[in-house]
């Protein structure tokens, strides 16, 4: 039997865990600063280590003969997952640099700064750099370079508003670096893409709906198929294949989120991993492809069979319960047009703060009228 190790226990990383489980072809090993997650119960081993902490998990990694390392839904688990297969000669999907880059929104602006579909930004690390700022169009995003989710992010409208936002971003920022981006008014979009041997071998886009009174993109649902236009589309495959080309990644699954100005597309975020909204899932009811299972068979060495798809057969919506931080957790009433539901509290549980705006809760899967 393999030894599998996972990077987190989070609800992102239930989905690995719990097939990795059922599969019963693997020791499944689990790592995470707390033991706090729903995927602790998946674990067959499961060890209290930081997973941003390299040379702990490369250690960790030796002494227990880990056969496959991986992690969905996180990014700051991508570095120390590539750095780790790379020292020890495992499968993995892109190298450390490229993994690395994509965790780090100044690295990857910079990487993709001649690329279309970029965004203008600037970067600070101080208060005296403020000027800076001046030489883009506002409103701007002010946010972490470093930072997961939605922490830290907000919208200002003014160098002063960027001044006031800065303290609550810098605290959230791994490198004691803040972005500021131009604000993309438009449609946000999604798109799920895989790559194998540098070929784009699939790429679908879906439609986001995030909760209108926080800025950064609160998720709330995401459907399919996109309700994009087909010149919309065919550019955003452009965005995607010249990013994908540009930062080297050259096996397994590439999220992005988009925003779009009319039919153009300004990349928001890319990452080479899963998404943290069980995306695989969404797609599997509407499209009957598992990406899950096509990456944990690629990963051992089994080349994907897929064809580039970018509309969706059938119209499928997954929606998120949602709560505010430290509120009392109530479970839904049933749906019965859901085709999936699963849930991340027990009713009465208080909420985890998160993201600190509006948390996920749980979700459910259902075909759009």
């Amino acid at each position: 039997m393999k030894n599998f190790l996972v990077l987190g226990i989070g609800n992102a990383q239930v989905d690995l865990l719990r097939y990795l489980k059922l599969k019963n072809e693997f020791c499944v090993y689990a790592l995470s600063n707390s033991m706090e997650g729903r995927g602790y119960q998946y674990a067959d081993k499961f060890d209290l280590i930081d997973i941003t902490d390299k040379e702990a998990v490369l250690q960790y990694a030796l002494e227990n003969n880990i056969n496959y390392i991986y992690s969905i839904g996180s990014d700051v688990a991508m570095p120390t997952v590539a750095y780790v297969a790379e020292k020890l000669s495992l499968p993995c999907f892109v190298n450390y640099t490229t993994a690395l880059t994509c965790n780090n929104k100044d690295m990857f602006r910079k990487e993709l700064a001649d690329c279309y579909g970029s965004v203008p930004h600037v970067v600070i690390t101080s208060l005296d750099q403020l000027d800076s700022v001046a030489c883009l169009r506002f409103p701007v995003i002010v946010k972490p370079v470093d930072s997961q989710g939605q922490r830290g992010v907000g919208t200002a409208a003014s160098v002063q508003e960027v001044k006031a936002l800065y303290d609550e971003a810098i605290t959230h920022s791994r490198s004691g670096k803040v972005i500021v981006e131009e604000k993309i008014e438009g449609e946000e979009i999604s798109v799920n893409a895989y790559v194998s041997n540098s070929e784009l071998v699939f790429s679908l886009s879906s439609g986001r709906v995030s909760w209108p009174q926080f800025d950064g993109g609160v998720i709330h649902k995401h459907f399919l198929p996109s309700a994009i236009s087909e010149v919309a589309e065919a550019n955003v495959q452009r965005l995607v294949k010249k990013s994908i080309a540009k930062l080297d990644i050259t096996n397994g699954p590439v999220y992005f989120q988009i925003k779009m100005n009319g039919d153009e597309p300004y990349l928001i975020e890319v990452t080479p991993r899963f998404d943290g909204c069980h995306m695989w899932k969404l797609i599997k009811e509407a499209n009957g492809i598992d990406l899950l299972n096509i990456l944990v068979n690629h990963l051992m060495g089994e080349a994907p069979k897929l064809s580039t798809v970018s509309t969706s057969s059938q119209p499928f919506i997954l929606e998120f319960h949602c709560f505010p931080p430290e509120h009392v957790f109530v479970t839904p009433e049933k749906d019965d047009q859901a085709v999936y539901e699963e849930l991340y509290y027990c009713n009465g549980d208080t909420v985890r703060r998160m993201n600190g705006k509006m948390e996920k809760c749980g979700y459910k899967v259902y075909p759009s009228v």
